[in-house]
């Protein structure tokens, strides 16, 4: 018997309640899982866990048994955590996820340029909407968009996120130019598909918040396509300013609306609260900050 994984194998089914969910887990067989806590009970001479059709229960015996072996698996991760971070070369394999947007937009390019300069790096990015569980999972982080939910994770945070409401000169001077934000229901949107607030914009002034219907036709969820809609002369669109600094100064879109806020979030990395941080996944965050804030325009720089 391995008591290490036996241990693991007891405290995952006993905090999760099943053996399927633990096996998921700690990516092992459900027959693997079974055995270890089988050997566990052997070796210790009681029964840890009542087995129902419905469900998995600590006896009292693994009541009592589960905190303690617990703590001694965190600590055993602390421990290994610590002496991992003594070789404070980056290297190793490094998962990080991503939701699409972001993702395809600004940390794809940056992917490139960051395995050029970490070679003993290997980067597996994953873009997906989906919120990911980082430990069941195996990422090292996610980079996410807007407000966090509470959680366990320790967060970085990238950059602020400041958004725009641009249009080009010529559909401005066709359209004429909206001085408050109830003009732009004459006017054509381009906007994002889906999200919270879908169908509608809302700006705030002086602590006064208005929301307005919108209408379009163009909905989209890519960046860069809608950058490129604005610029064409199809209508309005609320951009970042880190995407849409290059085409405010050549002159092909014009703020409007600028003495009111639209939306504003924070883009951050998230990682599991390890007592230390891996050296491949600190090169990694410092990386992409320095990046996107030198793209930025006007941003803040708020501490990692």
């Amino acid at each position: 018997m391995n008591p290490h994984n036996a241990m693991r194998a007891f405290v995952a089914v006993a905090q999760t309640g099943g053996f399927s969910t633990a096996a998921s887990k700690l990516s092992m067989s459900t027959t693997a899982v079974s055995r270890h806590v089988a050997d566990l009970e052997h070796d210790l001479g009681v029964t840890l866990l009542r087995r129902t059709t419905r469900q998995v229960s600590p006896t009292e015996a693994g009541a009592r048994y589960l905190p303690r072996a617990a703590a001694i698996l965190e600590e055993i991760t602390r421990l290994n955590a610590e002496i991992s971070a003594v070789d404070m070369t980056p290297r190793g394999k490094l998962r990080i996820t991503a939701p699409p947007a972001v993702g395809h937009d600004w940390i794809a390019p940056l992917s490139v340029d960051f395995v050029e300069a970490y070679p003993e790096i290997d980067l597996e990015i994953e873009f997906t909407e989906r919120l990911v569980d980082l430990v069941a999972e195996g990422f090292d982080a996610a980079i996410r968009a807007g407000p966090l939910v509470s959680s366990s994770m320790i967060a970085h945070r990238i950059i602020e996120m400041r958004y725009l409401v641009c249009a080009s000169p010529a559909y401005l001077e066709c359209r004429g130019v909206p001085e408050r934000p109830e003009d732009i229901v004459d006017h054509d949107c381009i906007h994002w598909l889906g999200g919270p607030e879908a169908g509608t914009w809302s700006f705030t002034k002086d602590g006064a918040r208005v929301t307005v219907p919108i209408r379009g036709r163009l909905l989209i969820t890519n960046f860069a396509a809608e950058r490129e809609a604005a610029v064409r002369g199809l209508g309005l669109a609320i951009l970042l300013s880190l995407d849409a600094r290059d085409d405010l100064a050549a002159g092909r879109l014009v703020p409007v609306l600028s003495d009111y806020q639209v939306y504003h979030g924070v883009l951050s990395l998230v990682r599991p609260a390890l007592p230390f941080e891996p050296p491949k996944l600190r090169v990694f965050v410092d990386f992409i900050t320095k990046a996107l804030r030198a793209r930025g325009s006007g941003l803040s720089s708020p501490g990692a």
